[in-house]
């Protein structure tokens, strides 16, 4: 009976097996009428809308904008108008606008408004607010010893008697902004400015993010 048994399995796996379904190859879809559809006059069509509608909205088509959402609706359209059922799903994702232009001033001693654009520009996913403070260096040495560059700001130590409140001035270099100014908030600066390294080549104005995403800028 046990040989019997044995048998019996060994049949029923072989029969297993012989029914597993075989995959077969699936053919290259035929995409000639799709190709030939796309011509250089129709591409560039598309482009000068595109272009037309950040005209439109300051520039920019940036998704979380008033140039993203009409571009949607332009693309939107092109394929209703082509017979398609189009469906938009929304998803959150992280924004930053700056909603009003930003101001640098130094009150004392010589009182000067820093020109926006020029001298100075607001790093993405900056904080929002106004703040008159004393400017306070945070281990700053200009040019950057050892090179190649500083590591202002980006230990905590760094701000070992900073004055709470005060606003921070820390030198670009080694770490990331991001870094240096969550360093920054947690020693009770009120402001943080970043400028450049004070090296050859490094003397620029410079735009970078103060935010998690994308903050490997240094």
């Amino acid at each position: 009976m046990r040989r019997l048994g044995l048998v019996i399995a060994l049949l029923l796996a072989m029969a297993l097996f012989a029914v597993a379904p075989v995959a077969q190859a699936v053919p290259d879809p035929d995409s000639s009428q799709l190709r030939a559809a796309i011509t250089q006059e129709g591409v560039y069509r598309h482009v000068v809308a595109l272009n037309n509608i950040a005209t439109l909205n300051g520039g920019e088509r940036a998704a979380g904008t008033a140039g993203h959402v009409a571009s949607v609706d332009y693309v939107t359209g092109l394929l209703e108008d082509a017979g398609y059922s189009v469906t938009v799903q929304p998803f959150d994702f992280a924004f930053f606008d700056e909603l009003s232009p930003a101001r640098f001033e130094r009150v004392s001693p010589d009182p000067r408004t820093f020109v926006n654009g020029d001298e100075f520009i607001t790093m993405t996913y900056s904080g929002s607010g106004d703040t008159t403070a004393p400017l306070q260096a945070v281990d700053i040495t200009i040019p950057p010893t050892p090179e190649p560059s500083s590591t202002s700001g980006c230990e905590a130590s760094d701000f070992a008697g900073f004055t709470a409140g005060n606003v921070a001035l820390i030198q670009r270099g080694t770490c990331t902004f991001f870094e240096k100014a969550t360093n920054a908030q947690a020693a009770g600066a009120s402001a943080v400015v970043i400028f450049n390294e004070g090296q050859p080549g490094r003397e620029a104005l410079f735009a970078g993010t103060s935010g998690r995403r994308g903050s490997a800028s240094r």
